[in-house]
């Protein structure tokens, strides 16, 4: 465990913005550098949460005084930039989806062992304190054997938007972006990888999936349903149902402060727990938990395993719904 983690941040937009705020109130983290592709961009940035600003990523990764690296940039960047930042030594919490596809992620993580450095993708949902009371409740199986699985997360940004998550070429769409939220929750709870993977999406003329439904299906006979998108709002919760009760999830990805996780056992009264934090702590926790295992080289919350088993899961979905991007690698 690192009681201190220096840590510089890669790119400057929302999530970025969003992880710098969780620094201030995380117990270990301090901010001390940011990349940008301008000066400009890095300066405004530093003014506002703190660092030393850099023109380049590079020069983040060169920095003796950066410890972890945080990388907030496109999708399409995170396989380079994982490479980067290995190989200058620095532990490395990267944001979801981790690459474009699977063989992307084995090429990245073959380096990321090969120079002992930690890894975790940044999925902060997982290390919330709710999710971490979901992890709980399933171990003593508070619902008995669990059966079927629903989840959404969408949001409804204009066909204007100017972002990379409305390009094909970025690795745009519902599914990389939110869908992959639901995803990971039902590859968690189920414990074991799906054997079928379907998604049915509507890819609008720039090539990536503006909503979508999807299916898995996992080997202990657990079903999954998920909905996701960009342009289209959703409910945003989650439920799990097993034979012996259920358990709802008001807010199961910011883990919002005052949003409850419901626990109905068959035959008792409803158990609410309140374990909602604020978007600030959301993303300071994350960043504890990859102090809190550095020195493991992994974080038991969103292990090595679980994000490469995300990526081919995240594959077999695309595949399904003929969803192909624009300079992935290929195998």
């Amino acid at each position: 465990m690192a009681d201190k983690l220096r840590w510089g941040i890669l790119a400057t937009g929302s999530i970025a913005n969003q992880f710098a705020n969780g620094l201030k109130v995380s117990k270990t983290g301090e901010l001390a550098a940011v990349g940008s592709r301008t000066i400009e961009k890095a300066t405004e940035f530093t003014d506002k949460h703190g660092g030393k600003p850099y023109a380049s990523y590079q020069e983040v990764l060169d920095d003796p005084n950066v410890d972890a690296v945080y990388i907030a940039t496109p999708h399409a960047m995170h396989s380079e930039w994982t490479i980067k930042c290995a190989e200058a030594g620095k532990a490395i919490l990267c944001e979801k989806p981790f690459t474009l596809n699977a063989i992307e992620a084995e090429k990245a993580l073959k380096v990321v062992k090969e120079k002992g450095v930690f890894f975790m993708e940044a999925f902060m949902y997982r290390c919330a304190p709710q999710t971490r009371k979901l992890v709980e409740l399933l171990g003593e199986k508070a619902i008995g054997k669990i059966c079927a699985i629903n989840a959404e997360f969408a949001f409804h940004a204009g066909h204007d938007w100017n972002n990379f998550r409305a390009t094909n070429e970025g690795g745009g769409g519902g599914l990389m972006d939110v869908g992959t939220y639901c995803v990971s929750l039902a590859r968690l709870v189920a414990g074991v990888e799906p054997d079928r993977c379907e998604f049915s999406a509507y890819l609008g003329e720039k090539g990536y999936d503006e909503w979508g439904n999807g299916i898995l299906h996992f080997p202990n006979d657990i079903t999954m349903a998920f909905g996701s998108g960009v342009h289209l709002n959703m409910r945003n919760d989650a439920r799990i149902y097993g034979e012996n009760g259920s358990i709802w999830i008001e807010s199961p990805w910011k883990c919002s402060k005052g949003a409850k996780l419901v626990l109905q056992r068959k035959g008792q009264d409803p158990e609410e727990f309140d374990l909602g934090v604020t978007n600030d702590e959301l993303y300071g926790i994350e960043a504890d938990s990859v102090a809190a295992f550095v020195e493991a080289k992994e974080c038991p919350y969103m292990s090595v395993a679980d994000t490469l088993g995300q990526m081919k899961t995240l594959d077999a979905l695309r595949k399904s719904a003929g969803l192909h991007f624009k300079g992935e690698m290929e195998a």
